[in-house]
């Protein structure tokens, strides 16, 4: 009996080795079948993704391209625009200034005709300033001379009204009856 013990066990320690070793014969082809297969489906994850980040920078090229050529046509416009805006600005900048400086000759011509006025008033001013003293000394001279032929007159009057010559005969007696 203490053969057997040996030997089953041998036995089966053989029989497992076989079988065994067809399982790990069997399991290394699964894995290489299975490594191969996603081998190939890591290439053609790859592949795939290879693919889809060409046809992305291709995308992003085609798309940087559009926003470059709208940048550059809003550049465009823009400096259009600003040189639109700077031709507007210079030309009313300009009849601003020739404006001024017709209003400038204008307004040295409005000095110059005010200067005249104020000299011409000026000269009005002290022309009826002596006119108006002449008038009074005028005035005063009349009243002097009016004075004096008053004074005259008395005087003749006075002198007249003392001599004998101007004084009245007395009156005539009276008729008789």
């Amino acid at each position: 009996m203490n053969k057997y013990y040996v030997i089953v066990p041998a036995a089966l320690l053989i029989g497992f080795i076989f079988v065994y070793r067809g399982a790990v014969k069997d399991m290394e082809e699964r894995e290489a079948h299975l490594h191969q297969v996603a081998e190939a489906k890591k290439a053609d994850e790859e592949h795939h993704r290879q693919e889809l980040e060409k046809k992305a920078a291709e995308d992003a090229a085609k798309q940087q391209k559009i926003r470059d050529e709208e940048e550059r046509a809003k550049l465009a416009k823009e400096e259009h625009d600003y040189q639109t805006a700077m031709n507007t600005l210079k030309t009313e900048a300009d009849g601003y200034a020739s404006e001024g400086d017709k209003l400038t000759k204008e307004s040295n011509q409005l000095e110059i005709d005010i200067a005249k006025s104020r000299e011409l008033r000026d000269k009005t001013t002290n022309e009826a300033f002596d006119l108006s003293k002449q008038v009074e000394l005028e005035k005063i001279n009349r009243r002097n001379a009016e004075m004096e032929i008053q004074r005259l007159i008395e005087m003749v009057g006075k002198k007249a009204s003392d001599s004998t010559l101007t004084a009245m005969p007395p009156p005539p007696p009276p008729p008789a009856k």
